[in-house]
């Protein structure tokens, strides 16, 4: 029944809400040009290289906009799959090591954590690395144990995988987990044993080697700016305090995470010798380490954590071996403390943070539902003893998120989204027409409108390419570039030589006063506004009521 319950919460809604900007309309156009161009080499958005990420999860998402069309439902299906691949796997790695019991308490809490249910749905690379770096792990941990290289080489072609869908994270986030449990146990050849580096240098290599034909100077960019710089340096304006991942990796993995924590100080870390169970030493070390190194870098993002939730299911399983759920009543105080403030939302966010009124409106209900299941489940753990019972008092409050939580999510995707802006512009856009961003890029729009768009800007920076803003003035020279001088759409929209729409961002109020005087505004949602159509006959048009204008004044 917990089972049945965590899976409704990963897949209810996932298409209900339309695709969110910056991160999902941008990974979801470069898989789509992809599929259209059938180049699984380079990505590319907007028609320009994009080597910001590697080509992996573009791959697959392509992959399957091939076989679905480019809609909503084939861009998140990817991430879905492979979250259900990391707790399939996640369950295999709890049975050898637990029995049933532990697989399902283990998938119950790797499904029914917030983190995982977020990223399940969000098209983003954090949960296909996610299943690359379970499935290194798991392998690792083997290849110690039974000192068998054939392990080892397994987990090797995973590292290769996550490399090919995250970049150098994909090679680091195992090996700093894996090498010091190794050197615990003393068994750290077996990690090295020569298969398993060859084979996921030959896994990569082909790939490298056809990415830097395509673009030469690659990989000092990925190496460099999208690696070095951003963990060493506050470059790319990711910063954080020291602290940041604590709250976000507590919160993230309610309730386990606090179950975890308890049954911990209750001496769970125990082996029958009365030591540390070298099991729970390398879960422990899966998140320790980890949360560490993201903590000392400069760039910190919720989803870097998202690895780690795997490990804190896989420890609550071990925790839970006996007949008593180790950790239960505190987490069931945590559940009701949560859901007390989930119901006191609508009477703090607003004075926290500035929010639209639809978002405003869907706040009250949406805390009102979760709140109460939320503090009743908490209660309901609190008496409980039944594993199975308890299992499922815990994954409820999580499963119900999507639930409660899709009127908000609804309006959210209504001011994160272009599918409104570009429903708009596709009812009036001829074929071969032109959408023209003027310092502005809804990155979901081009996808929504199966084309790209031009934009007139003076850095390209809304294409969030750190790639492409370095040396924007090579690519505006490129022979067909969709970038523009910053000025260009000044004269485009005078002269109109072929039809187009407008696009500048709703607070823009000098680009729409100009916009305003040559065409039509055609529609504004919260953060953009489109102008249009234009063409040749408009100003035609223009110039013969100017003229007749002119004529009458003489007379």
């Amino acid at each position: 029944m917990a089972g049945a319950v965590a899976l409704v919460g990963l897949v209810f809604g996932l298409t209900a809400h339309p695709l969110l900007d910056p991160d999902e309309g941008r990974n979801a156009e470069v898989a789509r040009e992809m599929a259209a161009t059938n180049d699984y080499i380079l990505p590319q958005l907007d028609g320009l290289p994009y080597p910001d990420k590697p080509v992996l999860f573009f791959a697959v998402e392509a992959a399957v906009m091939e076989l679905l069309g480019p809609t909503v439902p084939a861009a998140r299906l990817p991430p879905l799959g492979f979250t259900l691949a990391t707790i399939g796997t996640v369950a295999w790695f709890a049975r050898r090591h637990g029995g049933s019991n532990a697989a399902w308490t283990a998938a119950v809490a790797a499904a029914a954590s917030p983190l995982t249910l977020g990223f399940a749905r969000t098209v983003i690379f954090d949960s296909t690395l996610t299943f690359f770096v379970v499935a290194a792990l798991a392998a690792f941990y083997e290849a110690i144990s039974d000192r068998a290289w054939h392990w080892s080489t397994l987990g090797w072609a995973a590292i290769a995988l996550a490399v090919l869908t995250k970049g150098p994270i994909g090679l680091a986030l195992p090996l700093m987990i894996a090498i010091p449990y190794a050197v615990w146990r003393r068994a750290g050849r077996v990690l090295w044993a020569p298969a398993g580096p060859l084979l996921c240098t030959a896994l990569l290599l082909p790939w490298l080697m056809a990415m830097s034909r395509r673009v030469p100077e690659f990989l000092s960019y990925a190496l460099g700016t999208e690696t070095l710089a951003r963990l060493t340096t506050p470059a790319l304006g990711r910063t954080g305090p020291w602290w940041y991942f604590l709250p976000i990796l507590l919160a993230g993995a309610l309730p386990w995470s606090v179950a975890a924590l308890a049954g911990l100080a209750k001496g769970g870390w125990r082996g029958p010798d009365r030591k540390i169970d070298p099991y729970v030493a390398f879960l422990l070390c899966w998140m320790v380490v980890p949360l560490v190194f993201f903590s000392l870098s400069q760039s910190k993002r919720p989803q870097y954590v998202l690895p780690l939730v795997p490990a804190i299911a896989l420890l609550v399983a071990h925790l839970w071996r006996g007949n008593q759920p180790a950790g239960a009543q505190a987490a069931a105080g945590t559940l009701i403390a949560a859901g007390l403030l989930i119901g006191a939302a609508p009477g703090v966010l607003p004075r926290l943070l500035p929010l639209s009124s639809g978002i405003r409106d869907a706040i009250p209900g949406t805390a009102a539902a979760l709140g109460a299941v939320t503090v009743v489940c908490g209660a309901l753990t609190w008496f409980l003893r039944r594993r199975d019972r308890v299992l499922l008092a815990l994954a409820v409050p999580v499963a119900t998120i999507p639930i409660a939580g899709g009127e908000l999510m609804r309006q959210i995707g209504r001011e994160r989204s272009s599918a409104e802006l570009a429903a708009a512009i596709a009812r009036v856009l001829p074929p071969g027409a032109d959408v023209v961003a003027v310092a502005a890029f809804p990155l979901s729009l081009p996808f929504y409108l199966r084309q790209p768009v031009l934009l007139a800007s003076a850095t390209g920076a809304e294409l969030t390419s750190n790639y492409l803003v370095r040396d924007l003035a090579r690519w505006r020279l490129v022979p067909g570039s969709p970038l523009r001088p910053a000025d260009w759409w000044h004269d485009a929209a005078v002269q109109c030589g072929r039809v187009k729409v407008f696009v500048t961002r709703a607070d823009d109020a000098q680009t729409r006063a100009v916009l305003a005087a040559q065409v039509p505004l055609l529609v504004a949602t919260a953060k953009f506004a489109a102008y249009g159509p234009c063409a040749r006959s408009d100003l035609a048009s223009r110039r013969r009521r100017l003229r007749s204008r002119r004529e009458t004044f003489h007379r």
